[in-house]
């Protein structure tokens, strides 16, 4: 096979971090990872386990990687959660499929109590009790992993070339008896032609204004 590269936990999980960010995390096998390292795939296992373990250590090295702008001393809870939200969505939109794996599997490793305990403590700093902190945090953790999930999910249709129901649904309008659907008729252009960014800001917004509202 040549001349192997060198075998460590680091360096496998390195060489996965680069197959994810490229080919999602999908893309992520043992065998594809032995090629990449021009090794066989038996010899990955003397340093990791399993496909599933070899997941989490690259979860865990991303969530490294997310680090919210730090606030202005006189910044707002607000600010800082949009910051939070908004470093988790660069990130985990640069390894496809990582936002969906982490929804469906939970915390991968130590980076996520750092992660949470950023969420929460901002969240804490606002004065909510420690019920409407727990609730708070899984409300946006929740929005910004599935608005990620649902982005990447777009992104691989498009990849790969499937058709987009959405412009059909949006043709479809001119079709439709605006007496029986008025309000679809009137805004359904616009519903679906949002952009992710908008979509993405305006649901982490309402969540920030509805904890505020039921926070006093």
């Amino acid at each position: 096979m040549g001349n192997p590269t060198p075998l460590s936990r680091e360096s496998i999980v390195d060489a996965a971090m680069d197959i994810a960010r490229a080919e999602g995390l999908a893309g992520v096998t043992m065998r594809a990872l032995a090629a990449r390292l021009d090794v066989t795939p038996m010899a990955l296992y003397r340093y990791i386990g399993d496909r599933g373990e070899l997941t989490r250590l690259v979860a865990d090295r991303v969530g490294a990687l997310v680090r919210p702008a730090a606030a202005p001393h006189d910044a707002n809870w607000e600010e800082s959660v949009r910051a939070w939200a908004t470093a988790q969505r660069s990130v985990l939109r640069r390894y496809p499929g990582l936002a969906a794996w982490l929804m469906d599997n939970g915390p991968a490793g130590p980076q996520a109590y750092r992660l949470l305990e950023l969420l929460a403590a901002a969240l804490a700093g606002a004065g909510f009790d420690d019920a409407r902190v727990a609730r708070g945090s899984a409300l946006i953790m929740s929005w910004t992993f599935s608005r990620i999930a649902i982005e990447d999910n777009a992104d691989a249709r498009r990849n790969a070339r499937r058709p987009n129901r959405a412009q059909a649904f949006v043709t479809g309008l001119d079709t439709i008896d605006v007496s029986v659907y008025p309000t679809a008729a009137r805004v359904g252009a616009e519903f679906f032609t949002l952009s992710m960014e908008e979509i993405f800001a305006t649901g982490l917004d309402s969540i920030i204004a509805g904890l505020t509202t039921h926070g006093t």
